[in-house]
């Protein structure tokens, strides 16, 4: 696999589609604010001449957590993909039937990245492993380059009116449950699991939860350096 690099590139740019794509700058700050921007874009992927297109609405947070592949920064063959360069695709097959898909996020040597749980807009697609059969996600697609690649590129986009974005625990996990790292936008059907209790929430202490959550994560990654 051969990582590109580049100096100050724009947020976006446009493929062969004619349609603008995420750039490397859009994936190499913060993992959660990565996260949360990723929510209203658009995950493409050309098959066979086909390009099938989804809108995150769903999404979680790893990085060095005890929920991650790179827990503690432990480094190994399979999660090497985590460390960097960011906008890179990070794909892995579990329960030996089911892929998930994930964008490496972050400067180059901090393990993170961004599993996107859910998409609407194309059926079937709520929950990563079938996000992933939907969009024909596989493990020959780990380690591309969601920056330069032709056949698999994110658009950007936003959250539509009205839409709010609701904070609250991941899923699927034994480590790592009491962090509120999972997004999703509230009302959306590509959302594979709902908290009610978080949808409560008001967004101002939502915001103050995030906000705390960051500041904890970027003191965790100083004391680590």
């Amino acid at each position: 696999m051969t990582h590109r690099s580049a100096t100050k590139p724009p947020l976006a740019t446009r493929p062969s589609t004619s349609r603008p794509r995420l750039r490397r700058a859009a994936f190499v700050q913060s993992t959660f604010v990565v996260a949360r921007r990723l929510l209203g874009c658009t995950l493409c992927h050309r098959v066979k001449g086909r390009i099938l297109r989804g809108r995150i609405v769903e999404v979680e947070v790893y990085t060095d957590d005890a929920a991650s592949h790179s827990a503690y920064g432990k480094r190994t063959p399979r999660n090497r993909i985590m460390f960097g360069p960011p906008g890179f695709v990070y794909v892995y097959f579990t329960y030996g039937m089911h892929h998930c898909f994930n964008i490496v996020t972050e400067p180059e040597g901090r393990p993170a990245a961004v599993l996107v749980r859910g998409l609407d807009g194309i059926a079937h697609a709520a929950g990563p492993a079938r996000l992933c059969k939907a969009l024909h996600l596989t493990l020959r697609d780990n380690g591309h380059d969601l920056a330069s690649d032709p056949d698999l590129w994110i658009e950007p986009g936003r959250r539509r009116r009205g839409e709010r974005i609701v904070r609250t625990t991941r899923v699927g996990i034994r480590n790592g449950t009491e962090l509120q790292r999972r997004f999703y936008l509230l009302g959306s059907p590509g959302v594979s699991k709902r908290d009610r209790t978080a949808e409560a929430v008001g967004t101002g202490a939502a915001r103050q939860i995030a906000a705390g959550d960051e500041r904890r994560h970027q003191q965790d990654r100083r004391t680590v350096r």
